[in-house]
């Protein structure tokens, strides 16, 4: 293990990266609240579409909502990840005019690239189209054929407007994550969501359709922009002395996560996508896929999506001053937490899978149940691993590169394997290619980031891990004898689950003293709930 001799050094940043560490607990908190509301007012979206619409039109709209995301991805150039890595940095090291100085150069490169993207996308599509059509590669013209689809042609403008307001909100949720100021995003985000949702019902009531979704979409993300412009705005014009910023460090963190992105948000289920099109897969059975995949990823971050942007920010301010230890702290806590939070909900759906589908949606969304165990048995798998949180202190440390070639060859293993297994399993085969490649991408960070970790800390995460899913799996032991039909059965078999995960982790106890010491450092209440799970000795 390498010696770091800078970790007993006091660095000249130490106290504000303590403050923004502890703020860290509530921020996670705060955006979590966000988060629950919005992965269930976005359902609500999904059901209020699915029972409106055909499954054909859902295809249809499951294939643009795809686009936009890829169009997203392909705009955000990883200034987000470039934001939740160097604004607490230097907000710690130089204060907060530096710190917004970096802030005001993000947003100008954002403004530029979002302007040429509107113009690509409501002139260059059917350039586009014309172009892929001529290309003599099998799939080729099945890709040019959606994008010549009218709806998507004449939601040219709606698309883009969405695209620039949703831009301009995600870096501002980015500035907000980077100082630990979640409460902005609560209260836009949720007042947001709200008014989707309301809308939504009203347009789909009288007959707008998947058009007028479009439309809506893209007001709601202008306004949503525009709040965040208003309250952010005095962060913005702080003044400081000109400040030389570390702008290649900077520019090499938001390339490499610009290439992670576009291929785990993007491209990553846009391949599965061109390959189920390639392989005359219906649309019906699109739609399955993205069905599965999406209540999968939701019951994932269902109860973690708090930490997206506030785990990057933590990690950061904790390696302020090169503190390995520190660092690895922050490593081991994040994890576990994760771990706490998104595992029961994970082993839980895996073990109802083939139910959840037609309580949640009817019957008519009955094929989706396999699709979803397979893919939330692959999730579980990638969320224990970690691979999260490795991929942002792979970021602090300096380290973009190993993100970026774990998450391309993911890519290769989707394309790879998606040939082999499509033309056999269908939808399924997809998932079991996007599956395989998640999983071998969190195996390769974890290998890139242990160096870095102390090891008493790597050996804990384990120790805590093994136990942990041991009592998760002995308490979803039940739900292979009891299959329930309802919502309400569902809700009752939840609340066993719960009551036996809490009993066997008394018994079990995965948690250490340290872990509780570390914890009533940050949120003394929490540490006095958690302790009764705590073993007296690591």
């Amino acid at each position: 293990m390498t010696q770091h001799t800078s970790d007993d050094k006091p660095s000249p940043g130490d106290s504000e990266a303590r403050r923004l560490l502890k703020r860290a607990p509530n921020s996670y908190l705060i955006n979590q609240i966000y988060n629950l509301w919005f992965f269930f007012s976005s359902f609500l979206f999904t059901v209020l579409i699915t029972h409106a619409v055909t499954t054909g039109d859902y295809g249809v709209y499951a294939i643009i909502q795809t686009f936009i995301n890829t169009i997203i991805y392909l705009v955000a150039l990883g200034i987000e990840d470039a934001t939740v890595t160097f604004v607490p940095r230097l907000l710690s090291e130089f204060g907060m005019g530096v710190a917004s100085q970096l802030a005001r150069y993000l947003l100008a490169l954002r403004l530029i690239i979002l302007f040429v993207t509107i113009a690509l996308i409501i002139f260059g599509l059917p350039l586009l189209a014309t172009g892929l059509a001529l290309i003599p590669i099998t799939g080729s013209a099945a890709i040019a054929h959606n994008l010549q689809n009218p709806l998507l042609s004449r939601s040219s403008i709606p698309i883009a407007l969405y695209v620039f307001g949703s831009g301009i909100g995600n870096l501002f949720s980015a500035f907000s994550a980077a100082q630990m100021r979640m409460h902005i995003v609560l209260i836009i985000g949720s007042i947001a969501q709200g008014a989707l949702l309301l809308a939504g019902f009203v347009l789909l009531t009288i007959g707008w359709g998947i058009e007028g979704i479009l439309w809506l979409q893209a007001l709601v993300a202008l306004l949503n922009a525009l709040a965040f412009v208003c309250w952010l705005a005095p962060f913005l014009l702080k003044g400081a002395p000109h400040h030389r910023l570390p702008l290649k460090n900077i520019w090499q963190v938001s390339i490499s996560a610009w290439l992670t992105n576009l291929a785990t948000g993007a491209l990553f289920k846009q391949v599965s996508i061109i390959l189920l099109g390639v392989f005359l897969i219906s649309v019906e059975n699109i739609g399955y896929f993205n069905l599965s995949f999406q209540l999968a990823d939701a019951a994932n971050l269902l109860l973690v999506s708090g930490l997206t942007g506030v785990g990057g920010s933590a990690l950061a301010a904790a390696f302020t001053g090169q503190n390995h230890q520190r660092l690895g702290q922050t490593w081991q806590a994040l994890i576990k937490v994760e771990t706490l939070l998104a595992a029961p909900v994970l082993v839980f759906c895996l073990f109802n899978a083939a139910n959840i589908p037609t309580i949640l949606y009817g019957s008519k969304f009955d094929p989706v149940g396999p699709l979803l165990t397979i893919f939330l048995f692959f999730n579980l798998l990638v969320r224990i691993l970690g691979t999260t949180i490795h991929q942002s202190g792979l970021y602090v440390l300096g380290k973009p590169r190993q993100v970026v070639t774990s998450h391309w060859l993911s890519i290769l293993i989707v394309i790879g394997v998606g040939i082999i297994c499509i033309p056999i399993f269908g939808a399924a085969g997809a998932l079991i290619a996007d599956g395989l490649a998640k999983t071998t991408t969190g195996i390769l960070l974890l290998i890139f980031i242990a160096p870095h970790i102390p090891t008493t800390q790597r050996r804990e995460v384990l120790v805590f891990t093994g136990r942990f899913m041991l009592a998760l799996t002995l308490a979803a032991l039940p739900c292979l004898l009891w299959h329930p039909k309802d919502r309400i059965l569902l809700g009752i078999s939840g609340c066993l689950f719960i009551i036996l995960c809490l009993g066997l982790l008394w018994w079990i106890k995965p948690l250490t003293q340290p872990d509780i010491e570390l914890l009533r450092g940050m949120n003394p209440r929490m540490a006095s709930y958690l302790k009764y799970f705590s073993r007296s000795r690591p």
